[in-house]
């Protein structure tokens, strides 16, 4: 488990001071302990606040326990916004434009990367027969794809990117081939970095990117 349980709650931008300190509490709970290595008598003990005030503000201790949960992918996904959106504001050429996607497959392979895509898989798991959990988390993962869509529009609209590449399908390849890594690094022995770039960028080179 990595810091960015530590994250700041964007999405549902709670305003009480009762169900800040709750979600806090909460995301130190799930940092040191996991997900859902914490209970109710835990999280009462570490942030001092009585069980009548949680669910006055949280239907049940799951929605309490989803709530965290969502505002720390929230957070990552904010994060992974910010760095794309200030990258590609720095380009002002296709090959500008290359090198901030080459960026963007090299930071795969950042070493807190890989913690972050299989946390971000346990919850995308987790979300099976839970539909309002799964509706949460898709509207923050739906906020990214359109972000990369957006940016995608942009790069066309200055000829970097091939005008017939569908700005939502381009946006959700970026995300998959990404997040797929977490499948590869269970193995133990994962790709080699390098190869993998290679592979992305020719992908990218042929079907994305304008040939001139």
């Amino acid at each position: 488990m990595n810091g960015a349980l530590r994250a700041n709650r964007k999405s549902e931008r709670p305003t009480h001071p009762t169900k800040i300190a709750l979600l806090e509490a909460g995301r130190a709970l799930a940092e040191e302990h996991g997900l859902y290595g914490y209970t109710v008598e835990m999280l009462l003990d570490s942030s001092g606040i009585s069980k009548g005030s949680l669910y006055h503000h949280f239907s049940d201790f799951m929605d309490f326990v989803e709530s965290v949960q969502v505002g720390v992918f929230a957070e990552s996904v904010r994060v992974d916004i910010d760095n794309a959106k200030e990258a590609f504001e720095r380009a002002t050429s296709k090959e500008d434009f290359r090198r901030f996607i080459l960026a963007v497959v090299g930071s795969a392979f950042l070493p807190d990367r890989p913690d972050l895509r299989l946390l971000r898989a346990s919850m995308v798991g987790a979300t099976r027969g839970r539909e309002e959990y799964r509706a949460r988390l898709g509207a923050e993962q739906l906020r990214l794809r359109e972000m990369l869509a957006d940016v995608i529009i942009q790069a066309q609209n200055r000829g970097w990117v091939r005008p017939e590449v569908n700005p939502d399908t381009g946006a959700a390849f970026m995300l998959a081939y990404s997040f797929g890594l977490v499948i590869d690094e269970v193995t133990g022995k994962p790709v080699d970095p390098q190869g993998w770039q290679d592979l992305v960028m020719a992908f990218m080179d042929r079907v994305i990117l304008v040939q001139t």
